[in-house]
């Protein structure tokens, strides 16, 4: 009886002990699962927890980097650079401009381009226009300038203004009626810009 009641003792041990490495063994592989799951989340900030990710993209044990998509570009660049496309000046105040320019008008030089000459008309030390005379009449450069400054001095107007574009081309008339060039104005601004293709008078 001593002998088979050592050996049922033996018996409860060995059930007991490998109930406790099984449970010891299992309490392990939750914690290894629960850390593997863990760092996992750690890594893709919890959004790609069932995925895997490019190399150049893993960080380091024990980092958590952020995941950029993309380059975003600064709102600032995002502005347009291009120029206005508003119009926010009128015919009038167009004509208006020009015929208050006149006054301040000046002449240039008289350049030879053959068989006429090119005389410049200059407003804020800008050529904004160009005369063209022929030499029948004046064969000299300085005729050519003294023509022109008398025309200037019997009075020049400004006519009725024609939109182009963005572009008012306002022409000039003379004492005797006769249309002798264009100003340009910029209907967005209401400035007087470089000299439009002149007319042959």
């Amino acid at each position: 009886m001593g002998l088979n009641r050592k050996m049922a003792l033996l018996a409860v041990a060995v059930v007991i002990t490998a109930i406790a490495v099984s449970a010891l063994t299992t309490s392990l592989m939750f914690k290894v699962a629960t850390n593997a799951r863990s760092e996992r989340m750690t890594v893709y900030n919890g959004r790609y927890p069932d995925k895997s990710w490019p190399m150049l993209n893993q960080p380091r044990r024990g980092m958590t980097l952020p995941v950029h998509r993309g380059f975003s570009a600064p709102s600032h660049w995002m502005q347009s650079k291009r120029p206005s496309t508003t119009l926010t000046v009128t015919g009038e105040q167009a004509k208006t401009i020009v015929s208050d320019a006149v006054k301040a008008f000046k002449v240039g030089e008289a350049k030879d381009t053959g068989n006429v000459w090119m005389v410049s008309i200059k407003y804020k030390d800008n050529v904004v226009m160009t005369v063209l005379l022929g030499k029948l009449n004046t064969p000299t450069s300085g005729d050519a300038v003294k023509a022109v400054q008398d025309s200037i001095g019997k009075g020049w107007r400004a006519g009725e203004p024609r939109l182009l574009g963005l572009t008012y081309n306002v022409p000039i008339i003379d004492a005797s009626g006769n249309a002798i060039g264009n100003i340009r104005v910029d209907g967005r601004t209401g400035n007087i810009t470089a000299e439009f293709s002149p007319l042959r008078r």
